[in-house]
């Protein structure tokens, strides 16, 4: 159960329904710093690794022969051809592509992008590449645009802005790593970021087999005390409040067994509907922290407590 004088050094509480109901109102709107929406570095290294590539198809932009420039580029120079499925924002460099609506079954045909300057190329598959760029309309594009590093930046652009779903995980690690990071050194322990569970036994953590290979987002220890602190952020559609509990109670018993300690951070708009849940996470974990309480000093007691 939620350890109540823990908070009831930050606010005034009686019992677990009016601590559920101050975590409630504490939330935060979102865990998205500036650097959140786009993955600057992630882009300019994807499009570093293709740059003589996209060079080389500037060498036929406003072509009066297209379509045979295009052929003469692939056949000289077979690397540009990896380069042709991120003209399209896609990111795969092999799938199937039906060639005839009507007869499905036997006209899927299989496309690999996956050439280098060593490759040489049939000429049913030059037939290939071509019929595939002509009707996919991406021949139109050498015609309209002054520079493809440019058009590909903004394709990366595009593409990484659909990775944010997957961020948000990350976010809120970015966000507590230098909170986690200042009370380590106030406290004097050490920290391991995203390691199995595994990698504590070099440091005399004792695990229970069933989660050796799992990654924690945190791991914190000071001598022969160790804790897992997991992070998340649920913002309401698409989250399963049953399951993430039911989930983090079963760690946090998982561990306890093994001496370890555990804190949860979580935060977002679906605690503010999800009352059940809640109660039963505090009913069951010790120590459950949204964004404030941990900005306020409660995670520093919290570790304090499990690691003294």
């Amino acid at each position: 159960m939620a350890k109540l004088d823990l908070y009831k050094k930050y606010y005034q509480l009686e019992n677990i329904n009016e601590l559920i109901n101050i975590f409630q109102k504490t939330l935060i709107a979102t865990n998205r710093t500036p650097d959140f929406f786009v993955d600057w570095e992630k882009v300019k290294q994807n499009l570093e690794n293709i740059k003589i590539e996209l060079a080389l198809w500037n060498s036929i932009i406003n072509s009066n022969n297209i379509e045979n420039d295009f052929k003469n580029i692939i056949i000289n120079y077979p690397e540009v051809i990896k380069t042709i499925p991120i003209l399209h924002a896609i990111r795969e460099r092999e799938f199937p592509v039906i060639i005839d609506f009507y007869n499905v079954e036997k006209s899927v045909k299989q496309l690999d992008f996956n050439k280098t300057r060593h490759s040489r190329l049939t000429d049913d598959e030059i037939k290939d590449y071509l019929e595939f760029v002509k009707k996919s309309g991406i021949l139109i594009i050498f015609n309209h645009i002054k520079n493809f590093y440019d058009y590909v930046f903004g394709v990366e652009v595009g593409l990484d802005s659909n990775a944010r779903k997957n961020r948000s995980g990350k976010a809120m690690e970015q966000l507590l790593t230098p909170i986690l990071k200042k009370v380590a050194s106030e406290l004097d322990c050490r920290i391991l970021f995203q390691k199995t569970f595994e990698t504590s036994k070099n440091y005399g953590g004792r695990i229970p087999a069933e989660l050796s290979n799992r990654t924690a987002d945190f791991i914190v220890f000071k001598k022969d005390r160790f804790v897992n602190i997991e992070v998340n952020y649920f913002s309401g559609p698409g989250s399963k409040p049953e399951e993430i509990v039911d989930s983090y109670i079963n760690r946090k018993n998982e561990l306890n067994s093994n001496g370890w300690g555990f804190i949860w951070i979580t935060d977002g708009d679906v605690w503010r509907v999800a009352e059940n849940q809640l109660h039963k996470a505090f009913d069951d974990i010790d120590y459950i922290l949204n964004i404030q309480f941990t900005s306020m000093g409660l995670l520093k007691d919290a570790l304090s407590q499990l690691l003294d």
